[in-house]
C-alpha cells in the first residue's frame, strides 16, 4: 500500500510540475505583453507631456447683450462678438508657429468657425542698441496696424477700431509681415506697470506684402498690397509713454478688373487703395489717450467707388481716452470718430464703464 501510494503521489507530482510549466509558458508572455503595453503607454504619455511643454493655448471671447435702434428698427439681443481659440507652438526660441480659430455669427444667425491666423514666425532672438527681435510671419498673418493699436486701446470687445469700423480694411491677410523693435527693450518695471507690447526703447516697425482681400474674402485680382507702420518714441527711455505712429497702405481694392451689373453695364474694377494714417498715443499707469488722423482713397473691398468705378476720397479723425481707477478696479472710456467717404460724413460717440477682474478680463457697459 505504501508503494502504490508513493507511485500515485509521484505521478500527481509530475502532473503538477507539468501544469505549472505550461502555465508559466502561457502567463509569462501575457505578463510581459502587459508590462510592455504599460511601458509603451507611459512612454507615449511622457512624449505628450514633453510635447505640451512647447504648446501655449489661449482663448479670447467677446460676449455681449445690446439693445437700442439700428437702421430705424428697435433691437434687444445677446450676441457673440468674437470667440478666438489660439495654439502657439514654441519648439525652439527662433520659430513660433501659430493657429487661431475665429468663431463668429453670420448675417443669417449661424455660428461659423474660420481661420484668423495660420502662420510660421521666425524670430532672431537678439537685442542690440539698434534693433531687437526682428521677426518674419509667413502665411495668414497679422497686418502691421491693428495688433499695435489694439494693445493701446484694449476695448476691442466694444467693437472694431477706428479704421476698420469705417470699412477701410480688416486685421489679417495672406502674405508676409516683418516686425522689429527699435533699440533695446524698455525696463521690466515699465513693461509690467504700463505695457509690455512693442516695448522698443525708440519704438517699433512693421511692414509687409499681402494678397489684399483680408482673411474672410477670396482673392479677385492679381494685385498685391503693401502696408507699413512706423512707431517712434521721440524721447526714448526718458518718456516712453509717448509714441508717434504712421500707417501706410498702397495697392488696389479687391475686385475684378471689370465689373458688370445685371443689365450688362460694365465699369472698371481694381480701384486705387491708398491710406496715410497718423496717431499720437500716450500710455500711463493711470490713463491712456490717442488721437488719429487718416486720409486716402478707396478701401480693401474695392466697393467705395463712384459711378465710374473711381475710388472715393476718404478723410477722418478719432480720439480715444481711458481713465483707470485701480482703487475700484475700473476704467472709464470715451471715443469719438468722424469719417467721410466722398463728402458723405458720419460721426460716432462711444462711452463706457469697465469693471476689471482677474488679469485681462472685464465687464463693459457702454453706449454707441
Amino acid at each position: 500500500m505504501t508503494t502504490v501510494a508513493g507511485e500515485a503521489s509521484g505521478r500527481w507530482y509530475q502532473r503538477l510540475l507539468a501544469l505549472l510549466a505550461w502555465l508559466s509558458l502561457v502567463v509569462s508572455p501575457t505578463v510581459r505583453a502587459g508590462e510592455e503595453k504599460k511601458e509603451r503607454n507611459l512612454s507615449a504619455s511622457g512624449k505628450w507631456a514633453r510635447l505640451w511643454r512647447y504648446i501655449e493655448p489661449s482663448a479670447l471671447w467677446y460676449l455681449g447683450y445690446g439693445w437700442g435702434k439700428q437702421d430705424g428698427e428697435n433691437f434687444s439681443r445677446g450676441y457673440v462678438g468674437r470667440g478666438y481659440l489660439t495654439l502657439k507652438f514654441k519648439p525652439v526660441e527662433w520659430f513660433v508657429p501659430r493657429i487661431t480659430l475665429d468663431a463668429h455669427q453670420d448675417d443669417g444667425g449661424d455660428f461659423n468657425v474660420r481661420l484668423k491666423y495660420l502662420y510660421g514666425k521666425f524670430v532672431l532672438p537678439v537685442e542690440t542698441a539698434w534693433i531687437t527681435e526682428p521677426a518674419v510671419e509667413f502665411g495668414l498673418v497679422h497686418g502691421p496696424w491693428f495688433d499695435y493699436e489694439e494693445h493701446i486701446n484694449n476695448y476691442r470687445a466694444q467693437g472694431t477700431m477706428f479704421i476698420e469700423r469705417n470699412r477701410v480694411l480688416n486685421s489679417a491677410d495672406l502674405g508676409a509681415t516683418v516686425t522689429a523693435l527699435l533699440g533695446r527693450k524698455l525696463p521690466a518695471d515699465y513693461r509690467q506697470r504700463v505695457s509690455g507690447k512693442y516695448p522698443g526703447r525708440w519704438g517699433s516697425v512693421s511692414f509687409g506684402l499681402y494678397n489684399g482681400g483680408g482673411y474672410h474674402a477670396a482673392e479677385h485680382n492679381q494685385n498685391k498690397v503693401f502696408e507699413s507702420r512706423l512707431s517712434l518714441r521721440p524721447l526714448g527711455p526718458w518718456l516712453p509713454n509717448l509714441q508717434l505712429s504712421h500707417f501706410f497702405i498702397y495697392g488696389r481694392g479687391n475686385s475684378p478688373a471689370r465689373i458688370c451689373d445685371e443689365q450688362g453695364v460694365c465699369r472698371p474694377g481694381e480701384p486705387d487703395w491708398l491710406l496715410n494714417a497718423f496717431m499720437v498715443s500716450f500710455e500711463h499707469e493711470y490713463f491712456v489717450a490717442t488721437a488719429q488722423l487718416a486720409l486716402g482713397r478707396g478701401n480693401q473691398k474695392g466697393d467705395q467707388v463712384d459711378d465710374r468705378g473711381q475710388a472715393l476720397e476718404s478723410f477722418g479723425w478719432s480720439g480715444f481716452v481711458e481713465i483707470k481707477l485701480p482703487g475700484i478696479l475700473s476704467s472709464v472710456i470715451g471715443r469719438y470718430d468722424h469719417w467721410e467717404w466722398g463728402g458723405e460724413a458720419s460721426d460716432r460717440v462711444i462711452a463706457g464703464w469697465a469693471e476689471h477682474f482677474y488679469k485681462h478680463n472685464y465687464l463693459l457697459l457702454n453706449i454707441d
